[in-house]
């Protein structure tokens, strides 16, 4: 599982261990969302996945 980050003057992209859960994957990716220029349905579907605890 992966994240990318895009931005204006680099890509970062987070590789996790196949050991870690989507689901807190995409939990991060919500947190992140809140902070991003994105459009407004993405974000939405982003932070939907965000109630889910990270551990």
């Amino acid at each position: 599982m992966a994240i990318d980050l895009i931005t204006r003057d680099e890509n970062i992209r987070w590789l996790f261990h196949a050991g870690i859960g989507n689901v807190q994957v995409e939990a991060l990716a919500a947190v992140l969302a809140e902070s991003m220029t994105i459009p407004d349905v993405e974000r939405d579907a982003l932070q939907r996945r965000r109630h889910i605890p990270i551990e």
